[in-house]
């Protein structure tokens, strides 16, 4: 197995996912969502739709793209390898984000279990908005094979 620059989680550095325990808080990650991060979004899952408006005409961030900050920041600091598969995840929106919000992205290791030559991590996540309220909570479950380590820095 190659050699891994260790990952930072909670204070603790992280070479092997084994080592990560359920509770663990493993990614804490603050976003700006301005018009360029939505567009990109929209650009990445061809949304060929009017951008979402409130009733007062203040643009909105997709949902999902909520969603995928928070998996993003999960992905960016455990450095994710590529061979990793997404294999499922449930989530539930309290609250619609206007574009120039900022977001709170908390990740939590709920499971971490190998089945076979597999490595299941379930987290937790959960995102707020500028005003702590709640914007968005679920699981994700990442599946990366058993003998694979995070990804080698650039």
């Amino acid at each position: 197995m190659a050699n891994f620059e260790p990952t930072e989680v909670a204070g603790n550095m992280v070479t092997d996912y084994g080592d990560l325990q359920p509770g663990q808080e493993i990614s804490r990650h603050s976003y700006q969502v301005d018009e360029g991060l939505v567009a990109d979004y929209v650009a990445a899952v061809q949304d060929e739709n009017p951008p979402l408006r409130d009733s007062d005409g203040v643009q909105l961030v997709p949902a999902m793209a909520v969603a995928a900050l928070s998996i993003r920041g999960v992905v960016q600091h455990l450095r994710i390898p590529g061979g990793t598969l997404h294999a499922g995840q449930e989530f539930e929106f309290m609250s619609a984000v206007a574009v120039g919000s900022s977001l709170d992205c908390a990740a939590t290791l709920v499971q971490n279990s190998v089945r076979g030559d597999w490595r299941f991590l379930v987290i937790d996540c959960h995102v707020t908005d500028d005003n702590a309220a709640d914007v968005m909570s679920g699981k994700s479950t990442i599946v990366i094979p058993a003998g694979l380590g995070p990804r080698e820095t650039e």
